[in-house]
């Protein structure tokens, strides 16, 4: 077998790939990818050179592909770098799990994070295995192409904005190539009518329309299909109607990338009149349902940049801060300001979004702008606090911002209910859920690194394991503030960063999320319950930490042991969830699908669909022909000769384009070795498609039911195939694979022949 397909299969599935551009911030997945097809396509160039290897190339190409990823990604516990062992498998395993972790923070376009590139590898390997099975061993390359489309289903159903036209171009570039390199090498020609423009072709074209129709409905529809990703504690999608960005990087996929890249980045400079700037916001996420939270549709009422922009709501003492901003390496639709923003100056369109307090572009980006901020920043005290009373019931803020789902963990609510007793007022009940995140009795630490939970509740699993980061942290103590009627919400941002000249420089390490709770008379307050360490985080006189004495303690601890101790609360909490060692009634482990096995799942139905869709067309192409072979009369003939050839073509028979019906009536009587009856029936079929071709309409009719003939021919060409190739006959018919490159060499005939129409010189007159 030639080289020429197992490349072209390559090169098909590279060009698909490029559906995964968009999925990705930047194009740091490339690379790999393109070495692990490598690996893969070499393998099946040079295992087809070799009988005794061909048929085992396949399997040798995953075990290539493993190779590869080995050597990109765990060599340090492989055999020679290369060569797996238990301890690489699990490294594996771990990378998986944390891909799907990330598949379910993060919202396309993704940060370019070692796991999700290792995901996208090995599912590029699958498709182009996939690929070289269809198309090489096979030879069945229109099917191939509907495996591509896994590639293109990627951006589909991760995109929550509109998908690039790129995706689509490139994997029907590289369809294209696969079809017309196979044509190349094997072209199965039968002897064929010329073509007449009175009448259409019976089977040819609709098969190719019906194959392109197919792979269209699966590419677009499919996607639509496949159930989005579990959601993690806080939801990354926005929700709601009206305006908003869209379009835009979901702030939490953002925050989440950031923190996990493998160096820090410099976002931004800032130059401020106060000594001790608060953290920059981003945005804030206010909706919380059963699934995590969410950022709601945001108001374009405002011109951030008209100035007099309405200030926080209450009356509480403020001080004016005025920063000018210089971005450096942030490119995002949310532009970073300071809480109770009044003004933006630095041109471009840019709205104010009052109630999430959030300035946002649906057109503008913050790349490359330096842009002027004057905020009325509230200053809380203690006393102010303290002197707030509760909201009544039917405020709107009171209502909007204490939502909880119908469905929650009664055993989130005892805890909220154990903490706050006794505790006078909203600032006090607020105090006592910060002084259980920050208490160091009770556990908590910070880690970029978490480990998946059992309860099928991702706020339970972070109370229990008391291990996170500010994502986690800020979204438990939001949540745990609305089940004791604090109004609140989770805020995005960035901390302070480092002060060197007078300039804070702010970078990805900076990135942060913490609570806003309101209070009547004086508006959002920030808490953030996060024991960062470097001195990255802010302190507020309001809300004093108790960690603060070590404040390095809870930042350092590597695991859960750090704690010999906890709060009788929590202990509770993870006995009531979990149970005892051993028991099998403690917990409830059914939790969320796994989003690596969602994804699998997703490529497998595509599969199942592609290896049915030749089956399911050959099907309704001979139900179609018999029923016109049954009408008798001129189209019937031809319908019936053309189903014979298909019949023909699935069983491997073998035929010549110049030769005549009668011809190949008598090749194919005399290969299978016909009984009389079955000669005259394929005789009687071969009479009547001369006659149809070739005779004058008033003498094109045949006697004979040519039905009936077509039925007997078929069936003794099925008794004389071997049982394989029965099975191939219905599978994967040779004859759909025929009609599409027929149909595909009558467009390209067509097509030369009008360019070569347009391009003759007009007749001189």
């Amino acid at each position: 077998m030639g080289t020429r397909l197992p490349l072209a299969g390559g090169v098909a599935v590279l060009l698909a790939s490029i559906a995964l551009e968009p999925v990705f911030v930047n194009l740091r997945w490339f690379g790999p990818v393109v070495l692990v097809l490598s690996v893969v396509v070499a393998i099946s160039v040079l295992a087809r050179r070799f009988s005794a290897t061909a048929p085992w190339a396949p399997l040798l190409e995953l075990a290539g592909a493993l190779l590869a990823l080995t050597a990109l990604y765990v060599p340090g516990n492989a055999l020679l770098g290369v060569l797996p062992t238990p301890a690489s498998l699990g490294e594996m395993r771990t990378l998986l799990e944390a891909a799907g972790y990330a598949v379910r923070t993060q919202v396309s376009p993704a940060q370019s994070l070692d796991e999700l590139i290792f995901l996208a590898a090995i599912g590029v390997a699958v498709v182009a295995v996939t690929v070289d099975i269809l198309a090489v061993s096979m030879r069945r390359p229109a099917v191939a192409g509907l495996a591509l489309l896994v590639l293109y289903s990627i951006p589909t159903a991760a995109l929550v904005q509109g998908i690039p036209w790129w995706p689509f171009v490139g994997g029907t570039a590289g369809f294209l190539l696969l079809l017309f390199v196979d044509s190349r090498e094997h072209l199965l020609r039968w002897g064929r009518r010329p073509d007449d423009e009175d009448q259409a072709p019976t089977f040819g074209l609709v098969a190719a329309q019906r194959i392109g129709l197919l792979a269209v409905v699966c590419g677009i529809a499919l996607p639509l299909l496949v159930p989005a990703l579990p959601p993690g504690l806080i939801r990354p999608a926005g929700g709601g109607a009206g305006a908003g960005p869209g379009t835009s990087l979901s702030p939490l996929a953002q925050l989440v990338g950031e923190l996990r890249l493998p160096e820090s980045l410099d976002l931004l400079r800032v130059q401020t009149n106060v000594d001790d700037p608060y953290y920059l916001r981003v945005t804030s996420l206010e909706v919380y349902t059963d699934q995590g939270w969410a950022l709601a549709s945001l108001d374009d009422t405002f011109d951030a940049g008209a100035g007099d922009l309405p200030g926080a709501p209450g009356s509480s003492r403020t001080r004016t801060v005025d920063a000018q901003i210089e971005v450096l390496d942030h490119d995002d639709r949310f532009l970073p300001t300071y809480y109770a923003t009044r003004q933006v100056d630095g041109g471009g369109d840019w709205r104010f979004d009052e109630i999430s307090g959030t300035v946002w572009s649906e057109d503008d980006r913050t790349g490359g702008r330096t842009y002027r901020v004057l905020a009325d920043e509230p200053v809380p005290t203690v006393g102010g606090l303290r002197a707030a009373d509760d909201l009544d019931s039917e405020d709107q803020v009171q209502r909007r911002f204490t939502a909880l789902p119908l469905v929650v963990r009664p055993e989130v609510s005892q805890l909220v209910t154990s903490l706050t007793e006794g505790a006078d007022g909203p600032y006090e009940r607020t105090r006592a859920i910060m002084d259980f995140f920050t208490d160091p009795e009770n556990g908590f630490f910070y880690s970029l690194s978490t480990e998946p939970g059992t309860s099928g509740d991702e706020l339970v699993d972070f109370l229990v394991s008391r291990r996170g980061y500010c994502e986690q942290y800020a979204a438990a103590m939001a949540v745990m503030l609305r089940f004791a009627d604090v109004p609140s919400r989770v805020a995005l941002g960035y901390t302070p960063g480092q002060q060197n000249a007078g300039e804070w420089t702010v970078t990805t390490d900076d990135a942060h999320a913490w609570v806003e709770a309101y209070f009547e008379g004086i508006g959002w307050v920030p808490f953030d319950p996060t024991p960062l360490g470097g001195g990255r985080g802010v302190q507020r006189d309001y809300a004093p930490r108790l960690d603060a004495a070590n404040p390095t303690a809870t930042a350092s601890r590597s695991g859960p042991s750090a704690s010999n101790t906890a709060a009788a609360p929590t202990a509770q909490l993870e006995e009531d969830l979990l149970g005892t060692p051993g028991d099998p009634t403690g917990g409830d482990s059914a939790g969320l699908l796994d989003p690596v096995t969602l994804l699998l799942s997703v490529g497998v139905v595509l599969v199942v669909v592609a290896l049915l869709s030749p089956a399911t067309l050959r099907m309704a192409a001979r139900r179609r022909r018999v029923r016109a072979a049954r009408g008798g009369r001129r189209e019937g003939a031809l319908a019936a000769w053309d189903e014979l050839l298909a019949t023909a073509a699935d069983f491997r028979s073998t035929a010549k384009q110049a030769d005549t019906p009668r011809v190949t009536a008598r090749r194919l009587a005399r290969e299978h070795g016909f009984e009389p009856d079955t000669r005259e029936s394929i005789r009687l079929l071969a009479v009547a498609e001369e006659r149809a071709r070739y005779a004058p309409a008033e003498q094109a009719e045949v006697e004979g039911d040519l039905a009936g003939s077509l039925r007997t021919v078929s069936r003794a060409l099925r008794a004389q195939a071997t049982p394989r190739a029965r099975v191939l006959a219905v599978l994967f018919p040779a004859s759909t694979m025929v009609d599409l490159r027929a149909a595909l060499q009558g467009v390209r005939t067509r097509a030369r022949g009008r360019w070569l129409s347009m391009r003759r010189p007009a007749p001189v007159s």
